[in-house]
């Protein structure tokens, strides 16, 4: 348990859930985090904990083949297409679980690296109301590969923009990132900003000397972002 906040284990239908909560009142946002490749709701409570020290309650999801859902050599990355697309066809039991708790509050999504590229997929759902993507990518060429390609079309940002262009968006990619490369990230925002409507923010930022992790810095700028909203 980190201080100023407090946790509270949940389902969305079976997907284990944790509630990461400020215990303050909280303000007028929430939001859902998923997980990166190799990683667990467990790992991610400090992450959520620093949204909801700063009072916005945050539901963190456990992803397949991830955490009490199963394992996988993570070394071998052929099945993270697999786990996204799960987590696009799975949203709408954590959605019910969220407007269960908060039925007003608007709706973000974020994540880091593989949970990055699931909110930008999610981006396109009309109940979402933006994204904070950590090292994730808005360009799904990488994960449009057999068996999955038809899939991952389906879901690819970069064939949303449209149901994107009034809506909050930060992407933070790190310079050095050799995970994600974030050259896919700036595909995507080279498409959304000639559309995006500038009613909410819109940042796309590469951070210098960074690699694939979420800086201090990141958590920060993500905070300043939400208080644009």
């Amino acid at each position: 348990m980190y201080l100023h906040v407090k946790e509270e284990m949940a389902a969305a239908g079976s997907i284990p859930v944790l509630w990461v909560l400020p215990e303050a009142e909280a303000k007028d946002k929430v939001i859902i985090y998923y997980h990166g490749w190799g990683s667990d709701m467990e790992s991610s409570r400090f992450r959520a904990s620093i949204w909801a020290a700063a009072d916005y309650p945050v539901l963190v999801v456990e992803e397949a083949l991830h955490g009490a859902r199963g394992s996988w050599d993570y070394e071998d990355i052929k099945k993270l297409p697999e786990v996204v697309i799960e987590n696009m066809k799975e949203f709408d039991a954590i959605l019910a679980c969220v407007r269960a708790r908060f039925p007003e509050k608007k709706i973000l999504v974020a994540g880091h690296s593989m949970g990055g590229m699931t909110a930008m997929g999610l981006l396109a759902r009309d109940e979402v109301a933006g994204v904070l993507a950590l090292n994730g990518l808005g360009d799904w060429t990488p994960l449009a590969i057999a068996p999955y390609k038809e899939a991952a079309q389906a879901y690819d940002p970069m064939n949303h923009i449209s149901k994107h262009k009034d809506k909050a968006i930060c992407m933070l990619n790190g310079e050095l990132d050799d995970v994600v490369n974030p050259v896919y990230q700036k595909n995507y925002y080279e498409k959304i900003k000639v559309e995006h409507e500038n009613t909410e923010p819109l940042v796309f930022e590469i951070i210098e000397g960074t690699s694939h992790v979420v800086t201090t810095n990141m958590m920060v700028m993500t905070l300043e972002f939400l208080e644009k909203m």
